[in-house]
């Protein structure tokens, strides 16, 4: 299983040569550094997903599917980036 680690998000950008809509983003692992990662989109906008916690897993955001789209897994408090997730 990938580690899953809290990660607050520093920049959005749409990302290039995607096959569908897709952020590239920029986060904040705290003492691991940054990293670029990936996101589908959904209803979110570049705009409210700058400077929120979120959970990343290799090369991607973590999100759950519904039946209203892609809903992000992110820490209902604030948690210290590079924060593992049990």
């Amino acid at each position: 299983m990938a580690d899953l680690i809290v990660a607050r998000v520093l920049s959005v950008g749409d990302h290039p040569g995607a096959r569908g809509p897709s952020f590239l983003v920029r986060v904040d692992l705290g003492g691991g550094g940054e990293r670029d990662v990936q996101m589908e989109p959904g209803e979110y906008t570049k705009d409210e997903l700058e400077g929120t916690l979120v959970v990343v897993s290799d090369d991607l955001v973590l999100q759950a599917r519904s039946h209203a789209g892609p809903r992000l897994v992110r820490p209902d408090g604030d948690v210290e980036p590079g924060t593992p997730v049990a």
